[in-house]
């Protein structure tokens, strides 16, 4: 799965602008993170991976480009993106090479308002991570702002409170809290029966107390959404709280039925 993620993640900052995002004052991520777990695993689906985006803004200043490079070396420091720069093109040659781990690679887009800086790279830990910072002024009114968004992806489930942790700490360093996204994503071998996915969602939702709020069906996809109070932020779907998204898809090539399950949606591709 490609997790080169720059327009989705772009995408996120604006879909999380434009929803009613609530949260309880001091809530606790790892409750969040916990559940979602829980109830992936009521599913027994095999997990393919875990993807956790965070998203906020670092400052209210425009930013050059020697300032944002050198913002994007401290912030390669703290996410311990280990090894030597190299070229795009040459990076995601060898993306699926174990030894990418040694490498990173940057890319910079500009406009005349806007500069764009995207490092991709692995850590000492194998998570692929994916960050962008985004400086921008506004030629009418003088306001600027600068906005940072870490995509993390992990291929297992051990130390996930403390990856929400050490991300939400570079964030903290810049005094502001990011608002996290996070979805794990599985799969079944074959083609689940309409009945048995309808089983597994409701397996799922069961465990932690949730209740759906809206749902899709059709012949290749169910999407849910669902509202449980054991995690304490929520969005709203028309006049419904709402928290968790579950959705289930065929995928013929690989003949795999795939899982995703967000809170408080599922910001990845399905």
């Amino acid at each position: 799965m490609n997790r080169l993620k720059t327009a989705l993640s772009i995408g996120i900052i604006i879909i999380l602008s434009v929803l009613n995002y609530v949260s309880a004052d001091n809530f606790n991520t790892s409750i969040k993170e916990d559940t979602l777990l829980k109830a992936f695993n009521e599913t027994d689906a095999q997990l393919l991976e875990i993807d956790m985006n965070f998203t906020a803004k670092i400052n209210s200043t425009y930013l050059d480009l020697n300032n944002l490079k050198k913002l994007s070396q401290k912030i390669i420091n703290k996410l311990n993106i280990d090894g030597l720069k190299v070229d795009k093109n040459l990076f995601q040659e060898m993306y699926s090479n174990d030894n990418i781990a040694n490498y990173y690679c940057e890319d910079i887009s500009q406009s005349n308002d806007l500069i764009q800086l995207t490092i991709w790279g692995k850590d000492k830990y194998k998570r692929t991570i994916t960050a962008i910072i985004s400086s921008y002024k506004d030629p009418y009114d003088g306001t600027s702002e600068t906005d940072l968004v870490i995509d993390v992806v992990q291929e297992y489930k051990k130390g996930l409170n403390k990856t929400i942790d050490e991300i939400s700490n570079i964030y903290s360093s810049f005094n502001t809290i990011p608002q996290i996204t996070t979805c794990i994503i599985g799969t079944f071998n074959g083609k689940l029966k309409e009945d048995d996915k309808i089983k597994k969602v409701s397996k799922a939702l069961y465990s932690i107390n949730g209740r759906k709020v809206e749902g899709f069906f059709d012949d290749s996809l169910i999407s849910i959404s669902a509202y449980s109070p054991a995690i304490d932020e929520f969005i709203y779907t028309g006049s419904n709280k709402m928290n968790v998204n579950i959705a289930l898809r065929y995928n013929e090539y690989e003949d795999k039925t795939y899982i995703w399950i967000g809170t408080p949606i599922i910001t990845v591709g399905y």
